[in-house]
């Protein structure tokens, strides 16, 4: 039987042999309901089917080796992004989103081995390295999104943090600012103050910038001052 109709024959089989090593091998499955740690892994496995059953030149085929192939789904997301985003919201790493394509993987190859003695060593090769393209073509889709979501994460929890430092900073540019306006203090005090002052005004722009790098990295629009030049 030729992989393809070997894969539709055996959806539940598959996935079932593939549920049984992701609640035992990926740690993040273990608080996921059955429904939830399926998601999505028979739209793969069909995406797969038909792949396989899809002619390629040369050409193609050296694109979708470099992870450049057509996505399944179009310019809508395909079930391996949308794989990828429910297991970034569940809390999954990389090493575990891999995890689980190796043992898709497996699992199909495991249960297909028993059909090899009755095909032609010839014809298994073929389906074989497609099946092999084909399992690296989501697994670049889905880990290309959770790796988005992810620095996406990232680069707005640095945001968020160097944001919520303003507050406090300016508070103790103000009090020092203040202080100083008094005109009460002695010598060193003043000394003092006015090193807290230059202090928080540094670490302000210091902020500032962190906060238009992260701004960048998330492709928003970062503010500008204009300011008169003499050309």
């Amino acid at each position: 039987m030729e992989l393809a109709a070997f894969i539709r024959s055996n959806e539940e089989v598959i996935v079932a042999e593939w549920e049984a090593f992701a609640q035992t091998n990926v740690p993040s499955a273990a608080h996921m309901d059955r429904s939830a740690l399926r998601d999505h892994i028979i739209g793969l496995l069909r995406f797969i089917a038909d792949d396989l059953e899809t002619s390629e030149t040369e050409r193609e085929r050296s694109e979708k080796a470099k992870g450049r192939g057509p996505k399944e789904g179009g310019a809508h997301d395909s079930a391996a992004e949308t794989h990828a985003s429910l297991r970034f919201t569940g809390g999954f790493d990389t090493i575990e989103m891999i995890s689980e394509f190796r043992a898709l993987r497996a699992s199909v190859i495991k249960l297909w081995r028993a059909e090899w003695a009755k095909a032609d060593a010839a014809d298994i090769l073929p389906d074989l390295l497609r099946f092999n393209e084909a399992i690296d073509q989501v697994m670049t889709e889905s880990l290309g999104r959770f790796t988005q979501k992810l620095s996406r994460s990232g680069s707005r929890f640095v945001g968020t943090l160097v944001h919520d430092f303003r507050s406090p900073l300016a508070a103790v540019h103000d009090s020092a600012q203040a202080l100083l306006a008094t005109r009460n203090l002695d010598d060193e005090q003043v000394n003092l103050v006015s090193q807290i002052e230059t202090s928080a005004s540094l670490v302000n722009r210091l902020v500032s910038d962190l906060i238009d790098a992260v701004r960048a990295l998330l492709h928003e629009d970062r503010p500008i001052a204009p300011a008169r030049m003499d050309v």
